[in-house]
């Protein structure tokens, strides 16, 4: 029996996939298997697979025909044998020591399961980590962390971070628990499948640390519009609803549960289900009542929250926008910001630099850098923006209730 079998959905991931799989063989630890799903491929990843297949014996590739990723995770659970799971998602890659480090987490620890955070890969790099107190849940503490899976209310976070693939997991729970899961689900699974083989376990390590690189790829499905988003939605409700009746389950986490809905009707108001409108809901627009009339303005950030703060800016009319500004700029070919050097601060008029990123760890991080490169501290803004439904949830006191 293996240590650990390490199971890769695959769905038309060429692009990626070698530097994924190159990252699970030289994984330090070595006494793991590796269960490659092929779930329908049309591009050469069935080729891809079976070249490594050849190489390296701890590599099994099983062909099935497309039925998500729920399904593909199911297939190779079910072919698993080794006394923990770890899933890697096939666009993503590991670091070297990411199965060592967690399977010493568990075993020194008698874990059912480990959870540490991932780096999300996009325009730019962001470190996520779980919100909870980090170290060994058992006993009663175990409740804790049940009640804060979901969110960790004194945040305004997600408790636990959803994805699977920066966890291990004990397999004979886990066999009994993600099997219950529906394959219905089309996003949002891994949050099931979290939630649900928490309230089943024991025992868990919560580690500060992240190993996994997650790369955003703007053709999946969640960065899809699609008109049955709704229907998908509904499928992550019914789930929770069969979660209600564990006798782990709480009041708290119920609630948890319907803020978490909410949250996917927001979103899907703002992106997901093709509205011609875009990004309604998505930040809070007051923050302009904070800025003097009249202000000469230059954005930092050449994403999508610059393009929605150039538009309220320049629809209230009150201030003079000077141009946009990003690091990365040579990497932007955008036609709506133009992003430049922010050495082009040195050379044209201003009254603030408007930091438009969403990520407070990130912002932080360009902030301090426009200061050592020269810019006045109160001549740079950013405000923070939580999504919306966190206000109504803080103005009628529900975290309140939650924390008490």
């Amino acid at each position: 029996m293996p240590k650990i079998s390490v199971i890769v959905p695959v769905y038309n991931s060429e692009k990626y996939l070698k530097r994924c799989l190159d990252s699970i063989v030289s994984q330090t630890l070595t006494d793991i298997e590796i269960i490659c799903v092929n779930d329908g491929s049309y591009d050469k990843s069935l080729d891809i697979l079976n070249d490594y297949a050849k190489k390296d014996k701890r590599i099994k590739v099983i062909n099935k025909k497309n039925g998500g990723a729920a399904s593909a995770r199911n297939s190779g659970l079910r072919e698993a044998s080794g006394k923990y799971i770890g899933y890697i998602d096939s666009d993503d890659y590991i670091e070297d020591c990411m199965y060592e480090r967690l399977l010493s987490a568990a075993e020194e620890n008698n874990a059912d399961m480990v959870s540490s955070g991932y780096f999300l890969e996009g325009s730019y790099t962001t470190l996520h980590l779980d919100s909870v107190d980090y170290g060994l849940y058992e006993g009663k503490n175990m409740q804790n962390l049940r009640e804060n899976t979901i969110y960790s209310l004194d945040k305004n976070e997600p408790g636990l971070r959803a994805s699977l693939c920066c966890k291990l997991f004990l397999s004979e729970i886990l066999k009994k628990v993600q099997f219950s899961i529906s394959e219905k689900l089309v996003f949002a699974e891994d949050k099931m499948y979290v939630l649900a083989f928490v309230l089943s376990c024991n025992s868990a390590v919560i580690l500060k640390e992240a190993y996994y690189h997650y790369i955003i790829n703007p053709d999946s499905i969640m960065h899809t519009p699609n008109q049955d988003y709704l229907l998908y939605v509904n499928e992550i409700y019914k789930c929770l609803v069969s979660l209600y009746e564990h006798e782990n389950f709480t009041d708290k986490m119920r609630i948890q549960s319907e803020i978490y809905i909410t949250s996917f009707l927001v979103i899907g108001i703002n992106t997901k289900m093709g509205f011609k409108i875009r990004n309604l809901l998505w930040i809070d627009p007051y923050y302009i009542d904070k800025i003097p009339p009249n202000s000469k303005i230059v954005l930092y950030g050449a994403g999508e929250l610059g393009r929605r703060y150039k538009k309220q800016l320049s629809v209230n009319g009150n201030f003079k926008l000077m141009g946009c500004i990003d690091y990365g700029y040579s990497k932007f070919n955008d036609d709506i910001l133009n992003p430049q050097s922010p050495n082009i601060l040195l050379s044209i008029e201003y009254d603030f630099v408007l930091v438009t990123i969403k990520n407070p760890d990130k912002a932080k991080e360009v902030i301090d850098c426009l200061e050592k490169d020269g810019v006045e501290k109160n001549k740079i803004l950013w405000f923070e923006q939580k999504e919306v439904f966190w206000k109504y949830v803080e103005a009628n006191g529900i975290n309140k209730y939650l924390l008490d």
